[in-house]
């Protein structure tokens, strides 16, 4: 008879209810992808956290550019502003009988005096500026100097269709108005009426358009056609409009800066545009503007800052700020390119990246844009692009590869190389930047499918596991 102990028995009893081995729970969620979900949620996360320091290397970027903005203005005080030129105006008082009350309550007849203003019938505008490079501190800021021709011609003055008499106008006390608002600025300035000189004194009065500006006194003799001829020189910054006052006003503008921004509506009929400078040419008629060839006080307010001006402002294609903030856009991007990398490439050589690791590469990356902006304030802005660009891949895939995997820092230099020769090349783009942005996320996207294909995401984490649980004893 065979003997049974208890141990005997044991395989035979059933399993108590609502206990379940812990193994038994890790290999339920990792046979259904939770390991894979972990792993990429954790990486999600990390981008986002690299959201901090990019955001602080942009305010980098805009507290630079901010101060670029007050060196400018700085030297607008000391060199010239922003200049706008206008047309002469010319204003012609008269006398109008008035019933106004008396001191004990009567009426009576009062001469009240008003002012009308006259544009020019044909106004020729031409300006010809010389731009130059200024530098205080590390900024270069761009100025120019620029000479100005304006002739024209007044139509007889027609006070008849006010019914004024002529008895009534001060002819001898007509003046000119010139809106110059930058007048400061102003190096000479010579007007000739009807081929005769005049004085040109400081300031406008209060009959003349509000602003600022230049005056003169202009003594007629009666109602007759008036030419007139000004020249004058300026300097200024950023930029150099005309104000089209005048029936009929031609405007041409060049200068020897190869690369100007057309400002105001409408756009010049025609351009030329070289490495020598450009050159625009604008055709407007007073009908185009809204503003009348002529009026009386209380009939129209001309306010110069509501003038639809015309001009040419100086774009400067290098600024390093701009380039500087538009890559750090990108840098989101990168890094998450980059991590991307890193974490398929830990799939296929089942090597786990720590999350240091991350966050110092992730660290490099960020830094490397700070480099960018630093160097590029001191040289041109493709040269400091390259030795930021070379000192951020070498210390990334040296890193990656000394910690993680030999391969894997080759592959990782090689991928950020190829990212911020790509991100270059979309700077230089204008017309065709989002085109070739999408292109490449979508090539990048294809990539990332075919180096995945063979990945089975729902075994992740299973060799891991069964490494550390060790051998199991032979049945």
């Amino acid at each position: 008879m065979t003997d049974f102990n208890n141990d005997d028995f044991a395989s035979l009893r059933p399993p108590e209810r609502g206990r379940i081995d812990p193994r038994q729970w890790r290999d339920r969620w990792r046979g259904s992808g939770f390991e894979a979900a972990k792993r990429i949620l954790f990486l999600g996360a990390l981008i986002l956290l690299m959201l901090i320091p990019l955001g602080m290397v942009e305010g980098v970027v805009q507290e630079r550019s901010w101060r670029k903005q007050q060196v400018m203005d700085e030297v607008g005080e000391q060199w010239g502003p922003v200049q706008s030129v206008s047309a002469p105006i010319l204003v012609v008082p008269y006398d109008m009988l008035e019933t106004r009350p008396k001191a004990d309550g009567s009426e009576a007849l009062f001469r009240v005096r008003h002012f009308a203003t006259f544009l020019p019938a044909s106004t020729s505008m031409k300006a010809q500026s010389h731009v130059e490079k200024r530098h205080k501190s590390i900024y270069e800021i761009l100025v120019y100097g620029a000479a100005i021709d304006i002739s024209g011609t007044f139509a007889s003055p027609d006070f008849a269709r006010w019914s004024v008499p002529p008895d009534q106008i001060h002819w001898n006390e007509a003046s000119l108005a010139v809106l110059l608002p930058g007048a400061r600025a102003l190096q000479s300035i010579a007007l000739a009426v009807d081929g005769k000189p005049l004085t040109v004194e400081a300031g406008l009065l209060p009959q003349h358009p509000r602003g600022q500006g230049l005056r003169a006194d202009l003594k007629l003799a009666g109602a007759r056609p008036i030419s007139f001829a000004i020249k004058l020189a300026v300097n200024g910054r950023d930029a150099l409009s005309m104000l089209p006052l005048g029936g009929q006003t031609e405007i041409e503008m060049s200068s020897d800066w190869p690369h100007p921004n057309f400002l105001g509506s409408p756009l010049p009929k025609s351009r030329e545009i070289s490495d020598a400078g450009f050159a625009g040419r604008w055709s407007i008629n007073h009908l185009a503007t809204g503003i009348p060839l002529a009026w009386r006080d209380g009939e129209f307010t001309l306010d110069p800052n509501a003038i639809d001006r015309v001009g040419v402002g100086l774009a400067e294609p290098g600024d390093v700020h701009q380039q500087t903030d538009r890559i750090v856009k990108y840098g989101l991007l990168v890094v998450a390119l980059t991590f991307g990398t890193i974490f398929i490439m830990g799939l296929l050589k089942r090597d786990r990246v720590h999350l240091v690791q991350y966050l110092l590469i992730g660290a490099a990356i960020s830094l490397f844009y700070l480099l960018l902006l630093s160097l590029a304030e001191q040289m041109s802005f493709a040269r400091a692009y390259l030795i930021a660009s070379l000192v951020d891949i070498t210390i990334v895939a040296a890193y990656a590869g000394a910690t993680i995997r030999h391969v894997v820092g080759v592959f990782t230099g090689l991928i950020l190389a190829a990212l911020h020769g790509y991100m270059f090349v979309l700077l230089q783009m204008e017309s065709y930047a989002l085109l070739s942005g999408t292109i490449g996320l979508l090539l990048i996207l294809v990539l990332i499918m075919v180096a995945t294909r063979k990945v089975d995401w729902s075994a992740i984490g299973e060799d891991a596991g069964i490494a550390r649980e060790g051998p199991q004893p032979a049945p």
